[in-house]
């Protein structure tokens, strides 16, 4: 069998540009990824996760950008999708390694817009900013940056609701039991809102202190070690921590009816959504629940307060209703359906950026 090089991988996917990055002075190395710019710039999170090799961070961006594509047409938004992955932990984060991420960003000249991801947060955007001008930000009416894992948290929010309104008659998850797998950047601002909602939370994490900062301030949340999430009895199962968790045997051992979370590319393979559909658990796809901060983003090109840009992240209730409905109609998986809808966009969009403008 031919060894498989990084073009064939472009090729599986779609993609447009692969760009792999080194500064031996700051110790970073990464990858940025960009699948499809038709309908603008291609958007994405800067990831950073301790990869086992080079095929893994790779493949990684292979699938993470192209599921931005999907996030970016499904939210109606003028972006493409992309993603940077780097190749460490977390610690080694410092002003140098970050705006030596900044300088490459900005050499590609507008191509890839970034925005905070696992690893990485605001102040860390802060920085990669000094040296570039094409990171994705939302700014209250001082210009402080709101914080873009909440706006993707509220728009989960209302993206389960839509799932609950599906499965149980009523859009409420008061007393509803809902796993949620992953209190960090996005997680942790869901559980406030799961709680505010009057569900009940289940939560776990492999980061000890990102347990504890939820624990000081719910003593009473229920916590379950990393690897019991999936067979707690749930009638919701968020996963919000990394790519790829459910495979055939994890949904052998769910009890949950919905799974709508926020990590991205969740199912280790896009078949097993055919597998959720036949055994009757709603999947709502990632690239439609997460797409939160996405509508916020876009909302932010439009003169209206900060409140109001925030607050649309909630048509994240609409997008994912469509998509049920839709499956519904054409007795598709939901997954298909919410690529198909993707796909229908950007064609559609292809076509009218054909006219030229003088």
């Amino acid at each position: 069998m031919k060894k498989r090089d990084v073009f064939d991988y472009m090729e599986e996917f779609g993609h447009e540009e692969v760009l792999f990055l080194s500064d031996r002075d700051t110790g970073l190395r990464g990858i940025i990824a960009i699948h499809n710019t038709t309908l603008g710039p291609a958007v994405g999170g800067v990831r950073i996760w301790k990869y086992p090799n080079e095929k893994s961070a790779l493949m990684d961006a292979l699938r993470l950008s192209r599921g931005m594509t999907y996030q970016s047409a499904i939210a109606g938004a003028d972006f493409g999708g992309g993603k940077a992955v780097l190749w460490g932990t977390p610690d080694i984060k410092n002003e140098a390694y970050l705006r030596a991420l900044g300088r490459f960003i900005q050499g590609l000249g507008g191509r890839f817009i970034a925005y905070s991801d696992l690893g990485t947060d605001e102040n860390d955007l802060s920085q990669i900013a000094r040296e570039t001008e094409y990171v994705l930000v939302v700014r209250d009416e001082n210009g402080k940056i709101i914080d873009a894992s909440k706006a993707t948290a509220y728009g989960l929010l209302w993206g389960i609701k839509a799932c609950c309104n599906t499965v149980f008659g009523e859009n409420s998850l008061k007393e509803k039991r809902i796993a949620v797998q992953g209190v960090g950047n996005v997680g942790k601002h869901l559980v406030d809102y799961l709680i505010q909602e009057g569900a009940h939370p289940i939560i776990t994490d492999i980061d000890y202190d990102a347990i504890k900062k939820i624990q000081d301030k719910y003593s009473d949340i229920e916590v379950v070690k990393p690897n019991e999430i999936y067979d707690v009895d749930v009638d919701i199962f968020s996963p919000c921590a990394v790519s790829g968790i459910i495979d055939e045997d994890i949904i052998k051992r769910l009890n949950a009816k919905i799974i709508a979370g926020s990590a991205n590319c969740v199912l280790k393979d896009i078949e097993l959504s055919e597998i959720l559909h036949k055994k009757g658990i709603l999947f709502a796809p990632d690239f439609a629940t997460a797409c939160g901060n996405i509508i916020a983003a876009s909302s932010s090109k439009i003169l209206q307060p900060a409140w109001k840009r925030f607050e649309s992240a909630k048509y994240v209730y609409d997008i994912v209703g469509n998509i049920i409905e839709y499956s519904q109609k054409k007795k598709i998986s939901t997954y298909k359906a919410a690529r198909l809808l993707a796909e229908e966009r950007i064609e559609k969009i292809a076509k009218v950026r054909r006219i030229q403008r003088f």
